[in-house]
């Protein structure tokens, strides 16, 4: 019997470092007041938890703590600022590789407000757009905004933001990095981008139902949600400060502990050196799997910048039977789909059955790359996933 090599970080991260779950413990022990309501021992130690998560992701991103927004998920800060940001008969700018947490608001807007939706298609076959394609995009109609994912979830190809920013400015660009916090460096305050949305359980290894919001200075979404915030208890509108006026209702303190243990243990750790651990794996899982007969590595490029996921399909085998068959006989847990990207498969030419989907992360082994291959070497292409 094998031991789990779990593969499916660009779904969410696993193992979580052991103080993640110490922290959210603690919390739930300790500390489980209400911030900001009330000045009682535990509604000023929950206050102060939060806060210090607030303040260790703000030092790991590169952000201004006072624009450093904390909720639900990178799902809800995106969606916060595109309704918020789009209205009737703007344009917005994308590329073909963003995840459904951009593209339903983005086709809801489209078809409830009339905002104009254009993707970016790219001529590069990992899809990626360049800035100057960006840049002349823009030009050829006013452009309200520019969307764009960091890192693709189904390739791991990273996008130049950077570069982009400057070649569209003064359009600002909002960026997903769902998959790219905590397994990338990133320094907010120098890629001259408007905002960026990340989920928490992901590259930066916190508990579900977390994310960040990162805001430069002069952006001011209105908020998604209205409600309490703690403080000025006696206007019926929001707070115009920040964070209160993007922060309405009890906040998941527990998850924001658990957030800033797994922000620490990146610190601790390094980013970068986490991200030249996930190289080393990905480029052995690369090269293995692309020696065996049938097997088509998407999306990938060894010159070009990757996360540490990879996507591949055999020919003339079901993705979720393959994927079924790893996890019962190898202990290999990865996804078969589409990934909740239907845009990018379209783009890669993999739509609509999916491909297979390998995330490594910072607690994966040599190992684990190594008996993926193996794996995929040996699956019986007639069998049924119960053979």
């Amino acid at each position: 019997m094998y031991t789990p090599a779990y593969l499916d970080n660009a779904a969410t991260s696993f193992p979580k470092p052991p103080a993640v779950a110490q922290a959210v413990s603690d919390f739930l022990n300790t500390s489980a007041g209400n911030p900001g309501r009330g000045g009682h021992r535990l509604a000023v130690a929950a206050s102060r938890a939060v806060e210090n998560a607030r303040e260790t992701v703000s030092i790991l991103l590169g952000s201004d703590p006072d624009r450093t927004l904390l909720g639900p998920g990178c799902t809800f800060w995106l969606n916060t600022l595109l309704f918020g940001l789009l209205q009737p008969g703007d344009r917005v700018l994308c590329s073909s590789l963003e995840h459904n947490a951009v593209m339903r608001p983005l086709r809801w807007l489209e078809a409830q407000r009339g905002v104009v939706v254009q993707p970016v298609h790219g001529a590069d076959p990992q899809g990626v757009p360049t800035a100057a394609e960006l840049a002349l995009e823009a030009s050829r109609a006013p452009t309200t905004l520019v969307v764009l994912t960091h890192a693709s979830n189904v390739t791991g190809a990273v996008l130049p933001i950077a570069d982009i920013a400057r070649a569209v400015a003064p359009v600002p660009v909002v960026v997903d990095a769902a998959q790219s916090a905590g397994s990338l460096p990133i320094d907010f305050s120098s890629l001259g981008i408007a905002a960026l949305a990340t989920s928490g359980h992901k590259g930066l290894l916190g508990p579900p139902g977390v994310g960040v919001l990162l805001l430069a200075p002069g952006l001011e979404p209105p908020p998604l949600l209205h409600g309490g915030t703690g403080s000025r208890s006696e206007a019926e509108l929001m707070p115009e400060l920040l964070p209160d006026r993007l922060e309405a209702g009890t906040p998941n303190s527990a998850g924001y502990a658990g957030l800033e243990a797994g922000c620490a243990w990146l610190e601790d750790h390094g980013v970068h050196q986490i991200h030249n651990h996930e190289l080393r794996l990905l480029r052995m899982a690369v090269d293995g799997l692309s020696q065996l007969s049938g097997v088509e590595l998407i999306g990938y490029h060894p010159d070009r910048p990757h996360t540490g996921t990879l996507s591949f399909r055999v020919q003339g085998v079901d993705n979720g039977e393959l994927a079924l068959w790893l996890d019962r006989k190898h202990g290999i847990q990865l996804r078969p789909g589409l990934h909740c990207a239907p845009a990018a498969h379209r783009r890669l030419g993999s739509f609509p059955a999916g491909t297979l989907r390998a995330g490594f992360g910072p607690f994966n082994t040599t190992e684990h790359a190594e008996r993926l291959v193996d794996a995929v070497a040996s699956f019986p292409r007639r069998s049924s996933a119960s053979g």
